[in-house]
């Protein structure tokens, strides 16, 4: 370690970890190691970017540097690792100030690889010597033809339009960049699609240079692994080759606001929705900067505390006004501490309505005090999230969170260990010590900016329309020779993107081998019991001293018409008034005694006939042992006890799950595709979109829109079920933590299910017949979500173990060069489940008529695939994770419960595994004419901007409005 000098050491068992910080000698690098005994080992390094305008530079080097390196010369080293590693984590994130490229893996020689692609990439990156990765991934003009129209293209262009689709992220950038006017954070760093055609490749490359540094870099590292061999490998093929630099990436802060500032912004909406009222109000404060430790920690606690807790005092007075259908907040990932609230679905004019109610709310908390029950149920909530550490992807959630300190010059360990703020505030809390906070950080301080979002009709496609003109205007001026000069480099483009990379560029890329796969899959400890003749499955992990709990009550008596009732039912219990508690109370009983109780309707699909499932209501609670009794007398307050005519306050949570649902259309909008989708041709699909997709929402947006009229039957239909939920039949309780804990407390239990009668309950049949509705929903956005599938089983094809190899085929080549690099959507990709069902999807697509092309001409790809042995083992490799991903101790529990419910064994996967191992060429070409077939049957659909789906109508069956 002579290289290194060793700055900080100290173990820290919010992370169990021995946490050392360093500084690299000849660069000065910063490096943070977590050594512990966590076999998925953990890399990152990240640079402190600081943007200097919104032209997205920061998110296009991000993307850039990935499209091939020095030692890694193919065009897309990112994408090749993707199809051909054991990572279990591998990508990069473009943040207001910094950016960085974290990976991790299970496999000691897979890490090694990873790391070095990584290091080779951001430090020794071909953008200097191939301009066409900075025209693919950030922006470039498109014209293949004199006749074409002109067009912008490029990745994180379109990512970019599809982020500013979305009003909820219009409004929190508003806020951001108010707050922070003439300063870092006062531009996008990941681009305002307006001016990354602003970004000139030399601008851009001249962005590298300056910040991608090792005197301006963080290098993490972390797991179950030699720290001083990692460094030494780190050091001498890398930090070595550089001297140490003084790098201004200084990040520069404005003044504070004096006094508060009133913003006015607009977001587009369709004429369907603009007859609602689908405004927002927000207020937002800079409370402190991430230099405070205590003000991170109080940051993030008013924003529970305040509006997200269900008994949050000023989410409860914006809901009882009437004010707004959704009241949430927003936190920043940047050195000054931003906390706002937003009021969705309201009245803009009613500005000086929620402000008084805010100011007044305030004041009553400081002088009348906070409940302190709620402060309690508060604080123990934080516990469980820091103990919990960050589930799956925990190495890096640590990485992130360090860099919460670590990218401001303070110590790194800071922002990792929370025992002794929390143990500070507790101390402190009848010292009324939030309430002064509350008073100095909100009441008092004038740095803050109220502001109102107002829909304007049609803006995005009025906005589309004038950049075509502009476009058009700019095509018209130009010379004959500028445009042949733009045509010949969007066919040069073109032509890089459809080469195939060479073989000697192919062997640069490190790789495993077939020998270096372990042929078994975890076979996760799983101990079967009973009590009182009911199974009781025990999965023995360690969990921090967490008791994961899920009972599982047979539900498959439901009716088919009942299941959206059923749905939002399990969504309101829980949150509404029980017997002998108020909401607030029951939510705040919940939280002192446990990190939560869910109700979630749940189907299990048979693993040997998908025509055989059970839909099952899981209870959820995480606990500790010692609190276990407490929180199953919760759930049996609100099993026998809740109050299901609490009409208001249905209402108010009715609003409040359907802006829930709006939100995660556009985020995830492939997902919520592929759910439409295979409903068409799948009882399953349908079923789930009963539960929880379109069909779901749809029974939602009808209920809140005629509440009056449908209340009473709702209410009748609701209280009925509600009645038959609890049954002893089928039952199934299964706990995950440690062994010891998990038998002592089998008495609770037992007292749980001596409760419950036997009904002796009647599967209800369901009823389904395949409707290919191709069906174009369209909402305010700039771009689209497509899908195209079928189930491959009613062509005759069982699933096996090489469908994955060829989802990841297709995944990483085909689709991803076709709708990806070529057509510059920011995703594409196509799942093959174990039951058969198959569908595609692209994610914020430009395209709809071109993508649905590329998807049709699949099963001419398949058939007429020819790849090399090495390419073929790489594919194969990079589709192990498929059969044995990395999980957290809670997900082991789930996974352990699935199996048993639906008969999946070890053995089942290990074949898969071996299917999947066995791959060969012919019989992936065999699959050619099926995908063919299952393309014909043409079963479509798309979601996203109105004027891309009408643009090509003919696609589709129907065309219709997603409010």
């Amino acid at each position: 370690m002579k290289n290194y000098k060793l700055i900080e050491e100290k173990y820290i068992d919010e992370v169990a970890s021995n946490c050392k910080v360093y500084s690299h000698i000849k660069t000065s690098a910063k490096v943070l190691t977590l050594e512990n005994n966590d076999e998925n080992k953990a890399f990152g390094i990240g640079f402190r970017t600081p943007p200097e305008k919104g032209n997205g530079v920061c998110h296009i080097v991000e993307h850039c540097v990935l499209s091939g390196s020095r030692k890694y010369k193919t065009k897309e080293p990112f994408m090749d690792l993707i199809k051909s590693s054991l990572q279990t984590f591998l990508n990069a994130m473009t943040f207001p100030d910094k950016t960085i490229y974290p990976i991790s893996s299970r496999n000691e020689k897979d890490f090694y690889n990873l790391m070095d692609v990584y290091l080779d990439a951001v430090l020794y990156p071909s953008i200097y010597e191939e301009e066409k990765i900075f025209l693919q991934e950030g922006w470039h003009y498109d014209l293949k033809n004199e006749d074409d129209e002109l067009k912008y293209n490029g990745v994180v262009y379109n990512e970019m339009k599809g982020v500013y689709s979305s009003s909820e992220n219009i409004v929190s950038d508003a806020m951001i960049f108010n707050l922070h006017e003439n300063s870092s954070y006062g531009v996008d760093s990941g681009g305002d699609p307006k001016l990354i055609p602003s970004l000139s490749y030399e601008e851009f490359k001249n962005y590298h240079k300056t910040y991608y540094h090792p005197s301006n870099s963080y290098i993490y590292l972390y797991g179950n692994q030699n720290m001083e061999e990692a460094l030494d490998f780190i050091d001498k093929n890398y930090l070595a080759d550089f001297d140490r630099q003084e790098i201004n990436s200084k990040i520069i802060l404005n003044d504070e606001i004096k006094e508060t500032k009133n913003v006015e912004i607009t977001f587009s909406a369709s004429k369907e929705e603009m007859k609602e009222k689908i405004d927002y109000l927000s207020k937002g404060w800079t409370i402190g900067y991430a230099d405070s430790k205590m003000d991170v920690f109080m940051r993030d606690l008013l924003a529970e505390l305040l509006i997200d807790a269900q008994a949050g005092p000023l989410k409860k007075a914006i809901l009882e006004s009437g004010l707004a259908e959704d009241v949430y907040s927003e936190t920043s990932s940047s050195l000054p501490l931003d906390l706002s609230i937003v009021l969705k679905n309201t009245d803009a004019d009613k500005k000086d309505e929620f402000l008084k109610i805010l100011d007044k709310t305030l004041r009553d908390l400081v002088k009348n005090g906070i409940d302190r029950d709620l402060l309690e149920a508060t604080l123990n909530k934080f516990e469980f999230i820091f103990r919990e550490g960050g589930g799956t992807q925990k190495a890096i959630i640590y990485y992130i969170r360090a860099l919460n300190s670590w990218l401001y010059d303070e110590s790194p360990l800071d922002a990792l260990y929370y025992n002794d703020v929390l143990s500070e505030v507790k101390e402190k809390i009848d010292d009324n010590f939030v309430e002064n906070y509350i008073k100095e950080k909100l009441i008092d301080n004038n740095y803050s900016v109220n502001l109102s979002a107002r829909p304007l009709l049609d803006k995005n496609e009025k906005e589309e329309k004038e950049l075509r003109e502009e476009l058009r205007a700019l095509k018209e001026k130009m010379s004959h020779e500028e445009r042949e000069e733009i045509i010949k480099k969007s066919l040069e483009l073109e032509k890089y993107q459809t080469q195939e990379d060479s073989l000697e560029a192919k062997k640069t890329i490190p790789s495993l081998e077939l020998s270096d796969i372990e042929k078994k899959v975890t076979d996760y400890e799983l101990e079967k019991d009973k009590i009182r003749g009911v199974i009781y499955l025990k999965s023995n992990q360690e969990t921090n001293g967490i008791v994961y709990t899920t009972i599982s009550h047979d539900i498959s008596f439901i009716e088919k018409d009942e299941i959206e009732t059923m749905s939002l039912l399990l969504s309101l219990i829980g949150l509404l008034d029980t017997k002998n508690y108020s909401y607030e109370e029951l939510n705040n009983e919940i939280y002192k005694a446990t990190g939560g109780i869910t109700f979630n309707p749940t189907l299990y699909v048979d693993s040997k006939d998908k025509e055989k499932y059970s839909l099952r209501m899981n209870v959820k609670m995480k606990s500790t042992a010692e609190n276990l009794k407490r929180g199953l007398e919760i759930v049996d307050e609100i099993m026998y006890n809740s109050l299901i005519d609490s009409k208001k306050r249905v209402k108010e949570l009715l609003n409040i799950l359907k802006s829930r649902v709006e939100s995660t259309m556009l985020q995830n909008g492939h997902q919520f595709i592929i759910s439409i989708l295979k409903s068409y041709y799948s009882k399953v699909a349908e079923l789930q979109s009963q539960l929880g997709g379109l069909d779901y929402y749809e029974f939602m947006i009808d209920l809140v829109e005629n509440f009056e009229d449908k209340w009473e039957d709702f209410e009748k239909a609701a209280e009925k079920i509600y009645e038959k939920l609890f049954v002893r039949d089928n039952l199934i309780i299964s706990t995950t933590g440690n062994i010891s804990d998990l038998n002592n407390i089998k008495d609770e239990f037992e007292n749980y299910i001596e409760k419950l009668e036997v009904k002796n309950i009647k599967r209800s049949a369901y009823e389904f017949s395949s409707d290919n509705k191709n069906e174009g929903l369209y909402t305010t956005s700039n771009v689209v979500y497509v899908s195209k599938g079928y189930d491959l089983e009613k062509l005759g094809i069982k699933y096996t173990g090489d469908l994955t190899v060829l989802a990841n085929i297709l995944n990483s080549s085909y689709l991803h060069n076709e709708i990806r690099a070529k057509g510059g959507a920011y995703g594409a990709g196509i799942t093959i489940g174990r039951n058969g069902d198959m569908a595609t999807y692209s994610y914020r697509d430009p395209n709809l008529k071109n993508t649905v092309d590329v998807y049709d001409n699949i099963g001419n790809f398949v058939e007429n695939l020819k790849i090399s042995d090495k390419d073929l083992k790489d594919f194969i490799i990079g589709s192990m994770n498929a059969f044995d991903p990395l999980l957290s101790p809670e997900q082991i529990g789930d996974i352990n419960l699935s199996r048993f419910i639906t008969g999946l064994t070890a053995e089942d996967i290990e074949k898969s595994k071996k299917e999947a191992l066995e791959t060969n060429v012919e019989k992936l070409n065999s699959y050619g004419k099926v995908f063919d077939e299952a393309m014909k049957k043409n079963y479509l659909a798309a979601f996203g901007s109105e004027s891309i789906i009408r643009e090509d109508a003919s696609l589709f069956k129907e065309i219709k409005s997603i409010k």
